[in-house]
C-alpha cells in the first residue's frame, strides 16, 4: 500500500491570462497540444523537447504545461510474513495510519448554539510530524497483545506525480501557450515542421481547442469549396441557358488565388481559418468582374457585332464599373488590413487575402477572359444550336 505523509498545501497563483494586456496591441490566442503515453519517462523528455522548440519562435508567450514537479511521498510497503504471522491484516493497519493522521473516524459530536461539530480522533500535531512518529503506532495482534507498526511495515522515501491526467486512455501531458502576434496557422506549420522529429517513440500528439478547430476546418475547407463551385456553376448554366459560359466566368476564381497567395507571401502571413474565411468571401465577388464582361459581349453579338467588335466593347463599357466596385473594396478593406486594437491578428489575413484576390482577379480578368471567351464561343455556339428550341409561330 502507499500511504502520502506530506501536509496539504495550497499554491496560489496567478495566471499570465488573468492579466491585462497593457501594451493594447491585441489579443492573444490561446494554443493547446496534448501530448500522449503510456510512459511519464517520455512524455517527460517530449515535453521539455517541444517547449524548448516552441520557445525559440517569436510570438509563443506563456508558454506552460500541466505536468508539474514529482511530488515527494513516503511509500509504507506491508511486510506480509511478519503481519500474518501475528494475525494483523492490511485493512488494519491502514485504518491504523489513516485514523492517526488523517481524522477520518469520527466517534462523537456535541452541539453548542446550536451548531453541531463532529468529533474525530487523531494524533496531536506534535506526534505527527516525523516518520518515528509513524512507527510508533501500536497494533493489536490475535493474541490480544500490542506490537508496533515499525516491524510490521517498510517505509522508504519517494517521489511521484500529484495528477496524473489521462486523454484517449492514455497518460497525457498538455502544453498551453498564448499566441501574440502571431497567426494560428502560422504557429500550427511551425509545430509540424519538427514535431516528429522531437518526440521519442511510444510518444504521440494531438492539437486541442483552436488549433484543433483549425485543422479540421482545413480538412473540410476543400469539400466546401467544390460544393460552392458546383452550386456556382450549375446557377449560372441556368441563368444563362450555357454550359460554356459558366466556365469563362468562373475562370476569375483560380485568378483570385494568385494574388491572395502573393499577398500573404509579401505580408509574411499564413493561411489560416481568417484566411479561408476570406478566400470563401472572394469567391462571391471576382465573379462579378467575368459576369459584367460577359453580358456585356453577349448583348453586342446579339446586336449584330461580331465576336471581336463584342469584346472591345465590352471591355470598354465594363472597366469603369469594374474599377469602381473593385476599388471601393480594395479600400474599405485597407484599414482592417493596416489597423491596429483589439482583434487585429484576425482582421488582418483575412483583409489582406480579400485585397490581393480582388487586385489580381481585376487585372487577370480583363485578360483572361476576353480571350477565353473568343476561344470557346464557337463551341458555346455549336452546343446551343444542338439544344435549343426555335420559335413556335
Amino acid at each position: 500500500m502507499r500511504q502520502k505523509l506530506e501536509p496539504f498545501k495550497k499554491d496560489m497563483f496567478i495566471t499570465a491570462a488573468a492579466i491585462p494586456d497593457i501594451k493594447g496591441a491585441g489579443v492573444s490566442v490561446p494554443y493547446q497540444i496534448v501530448l500522449k503515453s503510456d510512459s511519464f519517462e517520455k512524455l517527460t523528455l517530449a515535453k521539455n523537447s517541444l517547449v524548448s522548440y516552441l520557445s525559440q519562435k517569436e510570438g509563443f508567450v506563456d508558454i506552460d504545461t500541466n505536468l508539474d514537479d514529482p511530488k515527494p511521498q513516503y511509500n509504507i510497503n506491508i511486510l506480509r510474513e511478519n503481519a500474518n504471522r501475528l494475525g494483523i491484516n492490511a485493512s488494519q493497519i491502514a485504518n491504523a495510519i489513516a485514523t492517526a493522521f488523517s481524522s477520518d473516524l469520527e466517534i462523537s459530536y456535541f452541539e453548542q448554539n446550536a451548531k453541531q461539530y463532529n468529533i474525530t480522533l487523531r494524533f496531536d500535531d506534535a506526534h505527527r510530524q516525523k516518520i518515528s512518529d509513524l512507527k510508533k503506532i501500536q497494533l493489536r495482534t490475535k493474541d490480544d497483545a500490542l506490537v508496533y507498526l515499525d516491524g510490521l511495515v517498510n517505509i522508504t522515501k519517494d517521489s511521484s506525480q500529484a495528477t496524473i491526467y489521462h486523454y484517449d486512455r492514455q497518460r497525457q501531458v498538455s502544453i498551453y501557450a498564448d499566441l501574440f502576434g502571431l497567426d494560428l496557422g502560422g504557429a500550427v506549420n511551425y509545430t509540424k515542421e519538427k514535431i516528429d522529429s522531437l518526440l521519442p517513440d511510444g510518444v504521440s500528439y494531438r492539437f486541442t481547442g483552436f488549433a484543433e478547430e483549425m485543422v479540421k476546418t482545413g480538412e473540410a475547407f476543400g469539400a466546401a469549396i467544390g460544393l460552392s463551385v458546383v452550386l456556382m456553376f450549375i446557377i449560372l448554366a441556368i441563368l444563362y441557358e450555357s454550359l460554356i459560359q459558366p466556365i469563362i466566368i468562373m475562370i476569375a476564381l483560380p485568378l483570385s488565388i494568385i494574388g491572395v497567395m502573393i499577398a500573404l507571401y509579401l505580408s509574411g502571413l499564413q493561411f489560416s481559418l481568417f484566411v479561408m474565411i476570406g478566400f470563401m468571401l472572394l469567391m462571391g465577388m471576382v465573379g462579378k468582374n467575368a459576369v459584367l464582361l460577359v453580358d456585356f459581349a453577349n448583348a453586342a453579338v446579339k446586336n449584330g457585332k461580331t465576336t471581336d467588335e463584342a469584346l472591345i466593347e465590352a471591355g470598354e463599357n465594363a472597366l469603369r464599373p469594374i474599377l469602381m466596385t473593385t476599388f471601393a473594396m480594395v479600400f474599405a478593406m485597407i484599414p482592417l488590413a493596416y489597423g491596429g486594437g483589439l482583434g487585429s491578428e484576425t482582421k488582418a489575413p483575412m483583409a489582406i487575402a480579400i485585397i490581393g484576390g480582388l487586385i489580381s482577379s481585376m487585372i487577370l480578368t480583363l485578360f483572361i477572359v476576353p480571350a477565353l471567351y473568343k476561344l470557346i464561343s464557337p463551341l458555346d455556339r455549336w452546343l446551343k444550336k444542338r439544344y435549343e428550341v426555335g420559335k413556335v409561330s
